[in-house]
């Protein structure tokens, strides 16, 4: 009799073009095993009129989280990004795939790229930390709030009047939209989420399957996105407190962006290590920008 696992995810086309990506690896070491997929509506979901912010985080996860500690899935896969730097008491996040860009991308009502947009010009993001860094590049620009699914948030750019939106790079691109994308921002220009770009794999802690999905694991993405989330512990990130981290690997080196807003001014700082001190060169640098918020 096969193996059956069931395998826990958001509604979205997102969520699941993402948890097949995931099952797909798994497949290719655990052939024998047989895959159900199950979907969870999140607060996340059922919100949609609510701003990330008055949602708070892991607004994405507990459910799913829920219904992995009562047994009624085996694992969970979530955008790492949405994962809270503290985990119920028994889960575990037990593997972290390889990234995709973890870049935030602008697609333009009419092609232009940001730095040609008019003065006055409205971009639709439903992120605290997008609003703050657009402000910090442009401060001619209107931030418009706006929340749903990729492809509603593209559809919201005619029907709201906007001149554009700006996403993750990772979501455009799984989706296969990566022709719509106008812009790129470097990290340099808007710092991204902490996680942006990773999947992570969340199982209960004592549980064999977290011993399982570390054949998928990434090593350098879990080292990268480990210096990240030590920042955000520090500095105890929310949907409401705008910061962002992102950490890239060059051998043996670690580099690591980050930034908070404190009582409207933006604290951005750069630190370099060995990848071996990951965590402590998140700690550290989020120390150096005022630590927690």
């Amino acid at each position: 009799m096969k193996k059956i696992v069931k395998v826990g995810s958001r509604q979205s086309q997102l969520a699941l073009v993402q948890t097949e990506l995931v099952i797909s690896q798994l497949k290719e070491h655990f052939p024998q095993w047989d895959f159900k997929l199950i979907t969870v509506k999140t607060t996340g979901d059922k919100f949609l009129n609510s701003n990330m912010y008055e949602l708070g985080k892991g607004a994405f996860v507990k459910e799913i989280e829920e219904a992995l500690l009562s047994g009624a899935i085996d694992m969970a896969v979530h955008s790492l990004k949405d994962v809270p730097h503290e985990l119920p008491e028994g889960l575990a996040i037990s593997a972290i795939t390889r990234r995709e860009d973890p870049r935030d991308v602008f697609i333009s009502a009419d092609d232009r790229r940001f730095s040609e947009l008019d003065t006055g010009a409205k971009i639709g993001t439903s992120s605290m930390r997008r609003m703050c860094e657009l402000n910090k590049l442009r401060q001619d620009i209107e931030c418009v709030p706006i929340r749903g699914n990729i492809n509603t948030r593209i559809k919201k750019i005619k029907t709201c009047g906007l001149d554009g939106i700006v996403l993750a790079a990772a979501g455009v691109k799984r989706l296969g939209m990566e022709n719509l994308i106008t812009d790129y921002f470097s990290p340099d220009e808007i710092v991204p989420a902490v996680g942006q770009g990773a999947l992570a794999v969340e199982t209960r802690a004592d549980d064999e399957m977290s011993l399982f999905v570390k054949y998928i694991n990434d090593d350098e993405t879990t080292c990268a996105t480990g210096a990240e989330r030590a920042f955000m512990k520090v500095v105890g990130g929310s949907c409401k407190q705008p910061m962002g981290a992102y950490a890239e690997i060059f051998d043996d080196a670690l580099k690591l962006i980050g930034m908070i807003e404190r009582d409207g001014v933006v604290k951005w700082g750069k630190l370099e290590g060995r990848k071996s001190e990951a965590e402590q060169i998140g700690i550290r640098l989020a120390e150096e920008l005022g630590g927690k918020l």
